[in-house]
């Protein structure tokens, strides 16, 4: 009996000790601010929306290219996102967007506050080794709603740049891509 629970006893000790594992700041080195250019991708249809739509619509967005520009920083283990679109459905105000973010918690913050003409009602941080992630929704005068989607992704031969909203009657996504490069 004392031999059994002996072995259940190093058995349980041994189970609790993990490895050591390595962890990434929250922060990596990409913080900073970024310049680049969007163009039209592509519009995906929600296929799950019913009744479905009589007219459906087809792609004739202007895929001329168009700026961005977004500042990324950390004041205290807080996230400050600073976003620039100038054009799209998604475009901000000539001065931009700032957005600040609660403390992020296993990689993702909630907005805390918001410096932005029209300012989002909601907006959800994510940040992962190689890429941040903002999602925010905005409401129009009228009750209805767009959802905006904006993602920085740094690769080895560059940053891809990824934007996608979803229109006010909720039946397609558009997309929007592009690169970036450091500025500051």
């Amino acid at each position: 009996m004392i031999a059994r629970r002996l072995v259940v006893g190093v058995a349980m000790a041994a189970s609790a000790i993990r490895p050591v594992r390595a962890q990434y700041s929250p922060w990596p080195d990409w913080l900073g601010a970024y310049s680049g250019t969007l163009r039209f991708h592509r519009s995906i249809p929600l296929e799950d929306i019913v009744p479905p739509a009589k007219q459906p619509r087809v792609d004739r967005d202007d895929r001329t290219p168009f700026p961005v520009q977004f500042d990324i920083h950390a004041i205290d283990g807080v996230a400050e996102l600073w976003l620039r679109i100038d054009g799209g459905p998604m475009q901000t105000a000539e001065r931009g967007e700032l957005l600040r973010f609660g403390t992020l918690i296993d990689g993702v913050a909630l907005l805390s506050s918001a410096d932005a003409r029209p300012a989002p009602r909601s907006a959800t941080l994510t940040v992962r080794r190689d890429l941040f992630s903002v999602e925010a929704l905005f409401a129009h005068a009228d009750g209805s709603f767009w959802r905006r989607h904006f993602t920085a992704r740094f690769l080895p031969d560059g940053i891809d740049v990824i934007a996608w909203v979803f229109d006010a009657a909720g039946t397609r996504a558009r997309a929007w891509r592009g690169t970036a490069a450091r500025t500051a």
